[in-house]
């Protein structure tokens, strides 16, 4: 009889905790640390000027130097598997200063460039008035849903 006891105690036990460890819910912790809120514009890079130079080791220079009060050209290369809603260009004395908006572009006035398999937006810009002083210019980019890209920069400064 104590066998018979011993025998359903084992079993109610095994079966016991087989049913606890079905209830149990492993976490998540991808889902714990991430939330998606859609799809968003990547800025590839921005530069200065009409031409996009390029240093020996194939690095783009985003940098430009021209006289006081010259119209240059900021142009953005990026990509987006979404549609783009529209452009902002800022500039800052700094690259951590107060941005000031520059001009908003509205979607459709970019070029597909198949050589770079990426779309280009080219947006004229004025030098400062003051020489040998620098300017930077970002470029974000807000698409349909909403988000906005990440901020890229390049820098403006006037000869002496």
């Amino acid at each position: 009889m104590r066998k018979k006891i011993n025998c359903i105690l084992v079993s109610l036990v095994l079966s016991m905790s087989v049913f606890l460890t079905g209830c149990y819910d492993e976490p998540d912790l991808i889902d714990d640390i991430s939330t998606s809120v859609g799809k968003v514009a990547q800025v590839s890079i921005v530069w200065l000027g009409t031409v996009r130079q390029t240093t020996s080791s194939s690095a783009v220079i985003t940098g430009q130097t021209v006289d006081a009060g010259t119209s240059t050209t900021f142009n953005i290369e990026f990509n987006s598997e979404i549609p783009v809603k529209e452009f902002k260009v800022y500039w800052a004395a700094t690259a951590a200063g107060t941005q000031t908006l520059v001009a908003t572009i509205p979607a459709g006035t970019q070029k597909y460039d198949a050589t770079l398999r990426s779309y280009v937006l080219t947006v004229p810009v004025q030098a400062q008035d003051t020489k040998g002083t620098t300017r930077i210019f970002f470029a974000a980019i807000t698409t349909e849903n909403g988000l906005v890209s990440l901020q890229k920069s390049a820098t403006l400064t006037t000869n002496k």
